[in-house]
């Protein structure tokens, strides 16, 4: 699935600039993300900021602030279209051009293309095994670029009370 790809990207193509990496502290440490249901499962929400990006189910993945804000904002789609989950749509990859889009699964119409040096770091796992040719560079894991939370935890914290629930006693 695409969430393993997502551990190989992101790192060094992308940097804004030399010197160490910022993120928005507030969404670091203790914070709780909001997560929903899906036809999926549970699935975090990222927190309404260009520089946090939900990056699968259970993961958000930290932009570097050193971006500016639309180039934050652009970073974000990329990651979460290649990461967050449609029912009706699936990635389609050219190995041979080394270019990915998102496909309707009903339709065929594609609904969304990936800029190409994305995709070659989204996806570079996959192209090079179907085409050992293009050797792209596939990249270490994130690290603390990439959270990964407890959606089971998150859950029981949240419900403290029947009152939590929606239930009410009179």
């Amino acid at each position: 699935m695409l969430f393993p790809l997502l551990i190989t990207m992101l790192l060094n193509p992308f940097r804004p600039c030399e010197g160490s990496p910022t993120f928005q502290e507030e969404y670091r440490g203790s914070y709780v993300p909001k997560a929903i249901e899906t036809g999926y499962g549970l699935q975090v929400v990222a927190p309404d900021t260009p520089y946090v990006a939900a990056a699968g189910p259970n993961k958000l993945y930290f932009i570097d602030t050193r971006f500016d804000t639309e180039t934050a904002k652009h970073v974000k789609q990329q990651i979460e279209k290649a990461t967050v989950p449609n029912p009706e749509e699936y990635v389609a990859i050219d190995e041979v051009s080394a270019t990915a889009e998102l496909k309707n699964s009903v339709t065929g119409e594609t609904t969304f293309v990936f800029d190409p040096p994305y995709a070659r770091v989204l996806f570079a796992k996959g192209m090079n095994r179907h085409n050992p040719e293009l050797k792209l560079p596939e990249h270490e894991p994130a690290g603390d670029w990439l959270v990964t939370y407890d959606l089971d935890n998150i859950l029981t914290k949240r419900i403290d009370t029947c009152q939590d629930l929606g239930c009410y006693t009179n």
